[in-house]
């Protein structure tokens, strides 16, 4: 199943919204999408968190940054009693509220480069979670300018931080970086356009106009990874996002992202997930089996948040 696209409601009054949400039991646990970036704090509850392709758990004071239009959800331990409560802090924008050229100001280039990085959802974790929990309880009792500045401070402290880990895979939200030197972007382009294909370093060298001993150096300082191991993760990225659409086969998703047997896209996989294809297929049902309910009854979500 395809996540849902959901808008995501605020005041006339608000150029970003705060909110926080409290349910009686579970989360909905929608798998779901939206346009706007997301900081979400989870106050109460424990359970399965899923962005994008990356699964894991969560707990109290998990603190998750999402990028527009990448599916998520926290999906609520089933144990968990009735009586007791689910509940999250939240905060939504998009990046032209401000905008359009706001967040391209030489200011602001960190800020813009963390937003860059959230495509892939980001995990805070450390002092900078201790800090921006802080500010994000404090943001609720603000309003007007108080209130933006609040927030603009809240993506300072992230954007300067060490304390991230990034969650989902790049072959899952296949983007490029538009601050990326042009050399880069050619390359970039190439490998998404062929990687359900041979693609070889030697031709992505030539695209770049460099040798190939040189171009592996090269690509390896600006993308922190070897050539083979980012083309390895696009491929493992595009092979989990059609798995989570239970469509085909794993045999016909082997051959669509590029790999030439089933053994060896098995043990890519397994390299970069630490589960088999059928084990990560297997983890997303039962997430999509609820995500299928709740869109039966999408018109009575309109005034909820799908944390």
């Amino acid at each position: 199943m395809d996540p849902l696209l959901l808008k995501v409601k605020k005041t006339e009054t608000d150029s970003f919204s705060v909110n926080y949400f409290k349910y009686s039991g579970s989360f909905p646990g929608l798998w779901h999408y939206h346009s706007e970036y997301e900081l979400t704090l989870i106050v109460k509850s424990s359970g399965t968190r899923f962005v994008g392709d990356h699964i894991d758990r969560y707990n109290e004071n998990d603190l998750i940054f999402i990028g527009k239009n990448l599916a998520h959800t926290w999906k609520s331990d089933s144990s968990k009693e009735k009586n007791q409560s689910s509940e999250a802090l939240v905060i939504h924008f998009k990046k032209d509220f401000l905008g359009k050229s706001f967040f391209a100001t030489p200011e602001l280039y960190a800020i813009e480069q963390f937003l860059q990085l959230s495509q892939r959802g980001i995990k805070i974790m450390g002092k900078t979670q201790t800090a921006v929990i802080d500010q994000m309880y404090h943001i609720q009792t603000l309003s007007g300018v108080d209130k933006l500045i609040k927030l603009l401070q809240i993506l300072s402290l992230l954007a300067d931080s060490k304390e991230l880990t990034l969650l989902s895979s790049e072959g899952y939200n296949v983007s490029i970086n538009e601050n990326t030197n042009d050399r880069l972007n050619k390359v970039h382009a190439y490998i998404r356009n062929n990687f359900k294909s041979s693609i070889r370093l030697i031709d992505a060298a030539d695209i770049a106009n460099m040798s190939p001993t040189a171009f592996s150096r090269y690509f390896k300082q600006r993308m922190q990874k070897p050539f083979s191991q980012f083309v390895n993760e696009l491929k493992v990225g595009y092979a989990c996002k059609l798995l989570m659409l239970h469509k085909f086969s794993i045999q016909q998703i082997c051959f669509e992202c590029g790999f030439h047997n089933v053994s060896n896209f098995n043990k890519q996989f397994k390299s970069f997930t630490e589960l088999s294809p059928k084990q990560f297929q297997l983890k997303h049902r039962s997430m999509y089996f609820q995500a299928s309910q709740y869109q039966l009854q999408e018109n009575n979500l309109a005034d909820k948040d799908p944390t």
